[in-house]
């Protein structure tokens, strides 16, 4: 066998692999499932919960705002942005912390696939 058919077949083998692997996506639900296989997935599952309440007082402060007088507006408008920020704040703390260890997650498979090419 030259080595032109043997380039040829490990980047056929190469292909295969990875369109196996593009197969075995499972979307935005197992992408944020990642975030909690972390040693700290306790602080994962306290920002879900603060983001949820955080929804509840953007909606409460919502509301407050349409109905008050104008001289409370400032006053839950203020709230209204705080909280807001608060939320974007720990969404992307969710995001950041889910894709470090999303991306761990690769540089470890990756390694040990590495490993296992050395070693045939």
């Amino acid at each position: 066998m030259s080595i032109d058919d043997k380039i040829k077949q490990d980047l056929a083998e190469q292909a295969k692999e990875l369109d196996r692997l593009m197969q075995q996506q499972d979307g935005l639900a197992g992408y944020l499932k990642t975030g909690f296989v972390s040693g700290i997935s306790w602080v994962m599952k306290l920002s879900y919960v603060m983001a949820v309440v955080l929804t509840a007082i953007i909606f409460w402060c919502g509301y407050q705002f349409v109905v008050a007088s104008p001289e409370q507006q400032l006053f839950w408008g203020v709230w209204l942005l705080l909280a807001f920020q608060a939320q974007v704040a720990t969404k992307l703390w969710i995001f950041m912390e889910t894709n470090r260890n999303h991306t761990a997650r690769e540089i470890r498979r990756l390694e040990l696939r590495l490993r296992q090419s050395e070693m045939a």
